[in-house]
Parts: structure tokens; C-alpha cells; sequence
């Protein structure tokens, strides 16, 4: 795994949205930029552009996306905490998502910059 990731700063902001087990896949749901359903026993988990999330879903809004640039195989181990020990050293609260290519990191936006800054000092180049 390289010591350096290139990570990219998401120009969107994003919501963490819940709904019941069993629910249907809402329409809304689906568009532009990176959007993911998990579902478990417990709840349905919805990751999208916070602008296409009606205001009566339950949601914790205000989230930033780092994407990975580069590509790894599924295996590779490592590269996701590269990313999370920095963060969270800095005290940054984080919810990850990963695609089979690549890993999504979100951030709140409230912690935006700090979290910009722990990443650089860890030797991650960000792009903004």
C-alpha cells in the first residue's frame, strides 16, 4: 500500500439518512454523484447528495466526501486506515463507505478544514 494517497474532496455535501427494514429504495434516492443503500436487521441505510433528501426523512446532514483516487484490489490491506487513523487522532468523527475499486470518507462539514489538515500531515495529497 503507498505511503501517499491521492484523495479528492467531494464539491457536494451529503446526507446520512435512516429508514425502517423492508423499506422500498425511494426514488430520490438514485442521481448524481455518489450515492450507496445498506440494509441490515436493524435499518436501511441511505448515502446521497443531502439536496435530494426530503426534510421529513431522518437524516444527519452536513457531511463532506473524501473519495480515494486511486485504485486498489478489494484486498489490499491498508488503505482505508491510512485515511481513518489521522482523522480520528484528530478527533474527527468519520463514516466510511467502500465500493469495490475505491473508499468513500465522510466527514461533517463542521470539521472540514481540521480534517483537510490531519490528512496532509499524515503525507495524503488532497485535492480540492
Amino acid at each position: 500500500m503507498p505511503h501517499k494517497l491521492l484523495i479528492r474532496l467531494v464539491d457536494a455535501e451529503y446526507a446520512i439518512t435512516r429508514l425502517n427494514v423492508g423499506s422500498q429504495m425511494p426514488e430520490w434516492l438514485p442521481g448524481p454523484g455518489f450515492w450507496t443503500v445498506s440494509s441490515s436487521r436493524e435499518e436501511m441505510t441511505l448515502v446521497c447528495r443531502a439536496a435530494r433528501v426530503p426534510s421529513s426523512t431522518q437524516s444527519s446532514l452536513g457531511w463532506r466526501c473524501f473519495r480515494i483516487e486511486q485504485h486498489f484490489s478489494v484486498d489490499v490491506p491498508g488503505v482505508l486506515s491510512s485515511v481513518l487513523r489521522p482523522l480520528s487522532a484528530a478527533g474527527i468523527g468519520v463514516f466510511a463507505n467502500s465500493t469495490f475499486s475505491t473508499d468513500y470518507i465522510f466527514v461533517p462539514g463542521s470539521d472540514l478544514d481540521k480534517a483537510v489538515q490531519a490528512l496532509k500531515e499524515h503525507g495524503h495529497e488532497i485535492t480540492i
